[in-house]
């Protein structure tokens, strides 16, 4: 399982040769190393990213309610950005992580390497400590935790579809597990359709949970950031013979209670948050 990676935009905004150093001539090492095994090639499960569709700044939009991006295309609506989408790398840690996806691809066919490729959106789950760059779930609990304000880059409008780490796992065992049979293949990977959520509406969840409104500042788009991104699952889901996603709120909960039960404060003034009863 290959998920070692610099994982930041910004980082790689910032230091792009780490990042292509990192990722991608990492995972080229890793492929080699694995080509060249004796007793012939081992099985790899790589994480990619749902960066390397770009910005998807040809998707039209509409907004949904009061606080969410939405699709016009009813079909995008209803099943999400399947793998048939064309690449579009973006920034240079979509370029890294897409490259490093499309040698993962190219070393099952071209040598025959039982390997395959999950493109992420948004994970979370218990044991996730959020970084501002990296795990943003868990980081809004953290900061509003700690009673300091959550900083949405952009409007807050823009969606993305959360999935739980426990489920996560099991996709990847299930991927481990078919290796031979699904061989050569990318995966779009997340909470699909049912687990789309907007930061303001994860925000709104937030204050509900802790029974507190956390403050929100706004500052500028992001590089590549995407207004809307909910990955069709589909494919995984006939391929691996997974289960239905845990429910975004719940798994939202559940990460509420275990990071106040485990978290240090992060900040030295802050009092920790009583959690609402409500999350039980």
């Amino acid at each position: 399982f290959h998920l070692a990676a610099q994982v930041a935009v910004t980082t790689s905004m910032a230091d792009p040769r780490t990042d292509f150093a990192v990722n991608l001539q990492g995972t080229f090492a890793v492929l080699e190393a694995l080509r060249r095994r004796a007793g012939g090639p081992a099985p790899l499960v790589f994480a990619s990213t749902n960066k390397v569709y770009g910005d998807l700044a040809d998707v039209e939009l509409a907004v949904e309610g009061d606080d969410a991006y939405a699709p016009r295309d009813p079909a995008l609506r209803a099943h999400g950005i399947g793998e048939d989408r064309p690449l579009d790398f973006h920034t240079p840690y979509g370029c890294s992580k897409g490259a490093a996806d499309q040698y993962v691809l190219d070393y099952a066919r071209s040598f025959g390497l039982p390997a395959a490729v999950f493109r992420m959106s948004c994970i979370y789950g218990e044991r996730q400590m959020g970084t501002e760059d990296q795990g943003w779930v868990a980081h809004f609990l953290l900061r509003a935790l700690a009673g300091e304000p959550i900083t949405l880059y952009g409007d807050g409008q823009q969606v993305r579809d959360i999935c739980d780490v426990a489920d996560t796992c099991n996709a990847y065992i299930a991927a481990f597990e078919r290796i031979e049979r699904i061989a050569g293949r990318a995966f779009n990977w997340g909470g699909g359709p049912d687990n789309a959520v907007s930061l303001l509406t994860l925000v709104g969840e937030i204050r509900r949970i802790l029974g507190t409104a956390p403050p929100v500042t706004f500052a500028d788009w992001r590089a590549g950031d995407q207004r809307w991104f909910v990955a069709d699952t589909r494919a995984p889901d006939a391929a691996l013979g997974l289960a239905p996603r845990k429910p975004w709120r719940t798994g939202l909960g559940e990460l509420a209670m275990w990071l106040s039960a485990n978290r240090p404060l992060t900040s030295a003034t802050a009092e920790p948050a009583v959690l609402s009863e409500q999350v039980a």
